[in-house]
């Protein structure tokens, strides 16, 4: 009898995970309607929040974190206001994820050494892209590199900016 009813248990359960892979797959394949997209006041926001371009397409990343970051979204990381902070996200070790809001990214800082000059918007869609600082240097994991159009940088980048008014 109780090899019965864990029989059906697993059963029930093996057919809900299916079910859930499905609806996953539907989802980001885009075969489901998505309202929340409908949801964002401008392009960035929804990028910034969701991974998806315009037409609900998942950006592609590449590099160190990309794997690993493929679900998660800029948000996920430098949170609602852009502050990022410290987050226990690699095997139980914190790691320090910066603030972007334009406002701190184009700001001359003292970091390590000599004053440094603000990030350009070249700069900006640089680390986006390639990973890498104004001098260079690679942006510490799990940052991953987004391959995005000019217009969705430049989206991301003009929401950057509304962050500062949070």
């Amino acid at each position: 009898m109780r090899s019965r009813w864990i029989l059906a248990l697993g059963v029930v359960l093996a057919t809900l995970g299916l079910v859930g892979l499905g609806v996953v797959w539907m989802l980001e394949s885009g075969a489901l309607p998505s309202t929340a997209t409908e949801t964002f006041t401008s392009d960035g926001q929804r990028i910034y929040y969701t991974g998806r371009d315009a037409d609900g397409r998942v950006i592609p990343g590449s590099g160190s974190g990309a794997s690993m970051m493929r679900e998660l979204t800029c948000v996920d990381c430098h949170a609602e206001d852009g502050r990022g902070g410290s987050t226990g996200m690699m095997m139980n070790s914190a790691v320090e994820i910066p603030d972007i809001r334009y406002s701190q990214l184009t700001a001359t800082h003292t970091e390590h050494g000599p004053t440094s000059p603000g990030w350009s918007d070249r700069d900006i869609a640089r680390a986006i892209r390639e990973g890498v600082e104004p001098d260079g240097e690679r942006l510490k994991a799990p940052m991953p590199r987004w391959d995005m159009t000019d217009a969705e940088i430049a989206d991301v980048i003009a929401y950057l900016k509304e962050l500062d008014n949070r």
